[in-house]
């Protein structure tokens, strides 16, 4: 009886120090707490490169636990953690990672850090996992899973409330790419009767979406969502961030700064520069109609949550689109016409 009871002891023993996610302390293993989301560019590119070379260096010794922040038990932790760490405002946010009691935030801490830090911690015979509350249970449940990441819903319901609602914009703007591709009769009585304050309106309102956005990805704080929507997984995604340097915020900014211009030239210039406003400010408001779309259908499909200040710059940008469509395309017949004249021909020719 004994000797079964030792020998039970000793499997124990063993399928402890086995398992990355014991509670208890082990000797010669650097634990890693590694908050992430799906819809994170900068994730993304930790899990793809600079983890794996991590893992394969230090094997078995080193242990990341990752915790999904677009789950629901995931995001609990990420706040518990913020709370307890007492993060500012501007460091609330992912790749977040926690070496004993380092605390890594951003892509560039993480690069820079990480790998020294895992280095110090196994030359002091390793760390315990950081004293989060919740985070026993996660481990626990990890533990019961046999793997070492929660599980990810699908992208689309990771944020229902919000997902639905930017689903149901995409059913309306779609459709209305027939109505700027060829305007009807309704729109020619819309247009001839609008003022340009209109359009310049509609255009400050999608210009004060875009400026607040920018504000929080400049300054590194939390963008307000309201009850629905996930606004800082969406600013934290892959397309948060054009060609590597330029906010996607920003980006918008421009754009309808050069639409109010537009619209503020026309309305005090005449002459032939003038003539061919209308042209400008439809192309533009077209482009970003068509820049909408693609991050309406990403946000619910690929990152899997909603930014209610995307969804209003997108509602601004489709509606400056469908009040441009009718003298954009008569622009675009006043060109034709005088591209075909005898005397452009002619004045070409010599």
């Amino acid at each position: 009886m004994k000797c079964q009871l030792l020998l039970l002891l000793y499997i124990a023993a063993a399928l402890n120090t086995a398992n990355p996610f014991s509670v208890e302390a082990q000797t010669g293993q650097a634990r890693v707490v590694y908050f992430s989301s799906p819809g994170c560019g900068y994730c993304q590119q930790l899990e793809g490169r600079d983890l794996p070379v991590l893992q394969r260096r230090f094997g078995e010794q080193l242990h990341i636990f990752t915790v999904d922040t677009s789950t629901a038990l995931g995001r609990s932790l990420f706040e518990a953690t913020v709370e307890f760490y007492e993060l500012p405002p501007r460091r609330r946010f992912v790749p977040l990672m926690i070496v004993a009691e380092h605390i890594l935030v951003g892509l560039d801490e993480v690069q820079a850090q990480l790998e020294r830090l895992v280095g110090q911690s196994l030359a002091a015979n390793g760390n315990d996992w950081p004293a989060i509350p919740g985070l026993e249970a996660h481990l626990v449940m990890a533990a019961s899973q046999a793997h070492r990441t929660l599980q990810r819903p699908p992208p689309f319901q990771r944020d229902l409330p919000g997902n639905y609602v930017s689903a149901a914009l995409l059913l309306v703007m779609v459709p209305l790419t027939v109505f700027i591709a060829r305007p009807t009769r309704w729109q020619r009585r819309l247009a001839e009767g609008m003022s340009p304050w209109i359009k310049i309106g509609v255009a400050l309102a999608g210009l004060g979406c875009a400026g607040y956005l920018s504000y929080t990805e400049l300054s590194h704080t939390e963008p307000m969502c309201g009850p629905i929507g996930q606004c800082d997984l969406v600013q934290q995604s892959e397309m948060a961030v054009l060609f590597g340097f330029l906010p996607t915020a920003l980006f918008g900014v421009f754009g309808y700064l050069a639409m109010v211009a537009v619209y503020l030239y026309g309305y005090w210039k005449e002459g032939l520069h003038a003539v061919f406003l209308p042209l400008t400010g439809f192309l533009l408001s077209s482009f970003g109609f068509a820049f909408s779309l693609v991050l309406t259908y990403w946000q619910p499909f690929v990152i899997g949550a909603t930014c209610m200040w995307c969804l209003g710059s997108a509602v601004s940008m489709t509606l400056s689109a469908l009040v441009n469509a009718v003298p954009g395309w008569k622009a675009i017949g006043r060109l034709r016409r005088t591209v075909a004249s005898p005397d452009h021909r002619l004045a070409r020719q010599a």
